[in-house]
């Protein structure tokens, strides 16, 4: 893996950096969205602002969302002058940055939210992953320098390692070395000015210089490694051969480019943004729901309506768009694929892996084609998977458009056609068996009177 900076120094002129990537031709992208991290680019205003110290209990009393994520005394953003905000309305508002980013990179991922409005509750290692990302970004930690309650502390960003486990816990990759998390890097403004925009604090938690966990580094193949012998060795050596071509940015012949590849990709933040009705772009905010006084005909772009978070949590009832059937994203704008194209396809077209291709699975969809649906059982396979439930496309789950018991009379009527050929054929097989045999006794006997 590589990663070039140039310095070009001229008399007067301050120095220029130049970033050059490598491209893994081997290397097949997996999460890689724009921004590739949770939160990250709200890191840039939060360095800006002025924070002071809480206790974990008073702040842990008014969290919902980030309860079970935080376990140490938070640093809080300072109100403005003059302002008569109490510490749960400032904990509720960070809260509610935390749950609209959350909501908004899942999305960016094609993860539907809705799924996992409670990722402490559930065994997805990725949901988890982004969710303590943003509690740890929306609540850092209360410098331990710092005096007690209420005294000024400065802000501690994410320690890498939490990023790290981000990244290892979604199968982040871009291909390329983009993916780091100490960074910097210049992020263009309006007016033509920019800003410089840097990533995570250089160091693993837990430590007093940052916010987050430790590391989670299998070593599990490395251990392996050193006390297997002989074959063995040469097993598991192979296996981190080929952990190691999937790494970000290494692969023979790797073309160089200048922006790295998540950050060519267009912004899920600009792309599901909302511009209130005669607003400028500067005027942009993400969820709709947010506005209490806008009209239910605007909110959700129209094909969904607004709805809790947790219905239970009346205190901080936060608003989201619940898409009707065939839309997703946070403001109903994508058109799902839909589940009966992709159940007939896969009926008629699932030994070719005319499914997949419909659902953008390109690489498995030509491995299926090559086995010719798994010689069938992969075919027989995909039928009842996509038939009985709206499963995942490459991005979001397929619109929920085909009846149940559409499916079950078509899969039993499937059966039945399977089963009348399969009996016809041994059938037919038999008959012509017995007419062979019979024939071949008639000939001996004739051959014997004579």
């Amino acid at each position: 893996m590589w990663l070039f900076t140039v310095s070009l120094l001229l008399p007067g002129v301050t120095a220029i950096h130049k970033e050059v990537f490598t491209t893994n031709a081997v290397c097949r992208e997996k999460n890689c969205v724009n921004p590739a991290f949770p939160g990250v680019e709200s890191l840039l205003q939060m360095s800006e602002d002025s924070f002071f110290c809480e206790h974990y209990d008073v702040a842990a009393s008014a969290m919902s969302f980030c309860r079970a994520a935080v376990n140490y005394d938070v640093a809080l953003p300072k109100p403005g002058q003059g302002s008569t905000k109490e510490i749960p309305q400032i904990v509720k508002e960070q809260e509610q940055l935390a749950m609209t980013q959350y909501a908004f990179h899942l999305n960016g991922m094609g993860i539907e939210f809705w799924d996992a409005t409670q990722p402490w509750d559930g065994g997805d290692d990725c949901t988890q992953a982004v969710w303590r990302m943003l509690c740890y970004t929306y609540f850092p930690k209360c410098d331990g320098s710092s005096g007690g309650p209420g005294s000024d502390t400065p802000h501690l960003k994410p320690c890498q390692s939490s990023c790290q486990n981000y990244v290892e816990a979604c199968g982040v990759q871009c291909c390329d070395e983009s993916v780091q998390c100490v960074f910097e890097r210049e992020m263009p403004l309006a007016g033509g000015d920019s800003v410089l925009l840097e990533g995570y604090a250089p160091h693993d938690g837990p430590s007093a210089l940052c916010t987050g966990a430790s590391a989670s580094t299998p070593l599990a193949l490395v251990a392996a490694l050193f006390a297997a012998t002989g074959s063995q060795r040469t097993a598991v050596g192979a296996i981190l051969l080929g952990a190691a071509m999937q790494l970000q940015g290494c692969g023979p012949g790797a073309q160089e480019h200048m922006v790295g590849n998540w950050r060519s990709k267009p912004d899920y933040l600009v792309e599901f943004q909302y511009i209130p009705p005669g607003g400028r772009p500067q005027d942009a905010i993400l969820n709709s729901c947010s506005l209490d006084r806008l009209a239910q005909t605007l909110q959700c772009s129209g094909k969904g309506v607004c709805s809790p978070w947790d219905p239970s949590n009346l205190n901080n009832p936060n608003m989201f768009c619940m898409c009707d059937r065939d839309w997703a994203d946070p403001e109903c704008r994508t058109a799902r694929k839909s589940q009966v194209t992709a159940y007939v396809l896969s009926v008629f077209g699932g030994f070719l892996g005319a499914d997949l291709f419909y659902m953008g699975f390109p690489v498995i969809a030509s491995l299926k084609l090559c086995t010719f649906g798994g010689f069938g059982v992969w075919w027989l396979v995909d039928i009842i998977r996509v038939g009985s439930a709206p499963v995942y496309a490459h991005k979001f789950r397929l619109s929920n458009d085909l009846p149940h018991y559409a499916f079950v009379l078509s899969l039993v009527m499937l059966a039945m056609a399977i089963g009348f050929t399969a009996v016809y054929m041994t059938t037919v097989r038999h008959f012509e068996r017995r007419r062979k045999n019979h024939l071949m006794s008639t000939h001996d006997y004739g051959s014997t009177t004579v």
